[in-house]
């Protein structure tokens, strides 16, 4: 009996574990969609596919293996998030998060973005959030956060670059 209690404890408390971290990847999602670098490296992608498409422009390579080969793109920004969750659970809690997704979801956290109708009301809520826990650590942290970042952004491109030019030599295209 203290065998299957003790079973049942372990599995509610692994499954609400898992859960945490499922809804804490869930909600970097968000924030990263919300603050842009999503975006971001979505042009990295369509940038990375010009050039390729310029580099192989000599073997006349078919629309449909390029549109073939940008079906990776959903995958690609996939492995790219989780790489950005790593980065952020080593910087910022869960609340932390939470708390990001909450100003990003204002006016002034869309506005910080675009500084050109940024409102004197959306620096005030700005100025006061990053006075708050959460601001200050994203202030503290910004020097690690971008090094992990571009440390993720050379590794995630290079690595993306380097299965499409595979991709393109099996099917018999080489620079």
């Amino acid at each position: 009996m203290k065998k299957i209690i003790a079973l049942v404890c372990f599995l509610a408390i692994g499954t609400s574990s898992f859960a945490q971290v499922d809804q804490y990847s869930e909600d970097v999602k968000t924030c990263i969609k919300s603050n842009g670098t999503m975006t971001y490296y979505e042009g990295v992608i369509d940038q990375m596919f010009t050039m390729l498409e310029e580099q192989f422009e000599s073997q006349a390579v078919p629309t449909t293996v390029w549109t073939e080969l940008k079906k990776e793109r959903t995958g690609a920004m996939d492995e790219l998030a989780q790489m950005v969750v790593s980065a952020y659970r080593a910087h910022f809690t869960h609340k932390d998060v939470k708390n990001m997704n909450a100003l990003y979801a204002t006016k002034a956290g869309k506005n910080m973005f675009k500084p050109e109708v940024l409102t004197e009301g959306d620096k005030i809520i700005l100025t006061e959030f990053y006075k708050s826990d959460t601001g200050q650590k994203i202030v503290s942290s910004q020097d690690s956060m971008n090094a992990s970042m571009g440390d993720i952004s050379v590794m995630w491109s290079g690595d993306l670059y380097k299965r499409m030019i595979a991709k393109l030599s099996e099917k018999g295209y080489d620079l």
